[in-house]
């Protein structure tokens, strides 16, 4: 694999060169490794294997793009892209991608969890509680466009409608937030 060489500079940085960091960090882990030895049922485009798959994915959400189409903005410079994200064979299309991580969601749900664990670990990083033994969340609601009901509780949402603002992040800790 190419390296990227990070220097000081006064130039202007490509957007997605983060991506660069977020690629080393995922090739210290044995995510992608343990990815590419599964086994799946739904193999469109079968050269492109399970870890580009997920490192194609794993590109996209860390550039806050959730959206399977998001990765053609990929293949407009493939090439960076592989090499930052530490790709072997190619960026797989729209529909393979959605396909294939339908497949790896089902066979692949623990292994992806432990490999969480073991690239927090192969990175050294060790979470721990603040002083007072809270532990930072960041959360967000997800607003509800009830523009022109008349019920209650219904106020103007920062997506600039009139609606409910839920917060279903409490409903994935098991302790009391306030």
């Amino acid at each position: 694999m190419r390296k990227i060489e990070y220097v000081v500079s006064d130039e202007r940085l490509i957007t997605p060169s983060g991506l660069s960091l977020v690629g080393q960090v995922l090739g210290k882990s044995n995510l992608i490794k343990k990815a590419n030895r599964m086994r799946t049922d739904k193999r469109s485009q079968p050269q492109i294997k399970n870890g580009d798959i997920l490192l194609t994915m794993i590109g996209l959400l860390s550039l806050g793009k959730s959206d399977f189409e998001n990765v053609n903005e990929f293949h407009k410079d493939e090439e960076f892209y592989k090499i930052a994200l530490g790709i072997a064979y190619s960026i797989p299309s729209e529909s393979s991608l959605r396909n294939r991580l339908d497949g790896i969601g089902t066979t692949m749900n623990q292994q992806i969890l432990d490999g969480n664990v073991d690239m927090f670990l192969s990175c050294g990083y060790e979470p721990s509680s603040l002083a007072n033994s809270c532990v930072p969340v960041d959360i967000d609601v997800s607003p509800f466009d009830n523009s022109g009901s008349h019920k209650a509780g219904v106020s103007r949402t920062y997506k600039n409608f009139d609606g409910y603002a839920s917060c279903f992040s409490k409903h994935c800790f098991r302790v009391r937030l306030f």
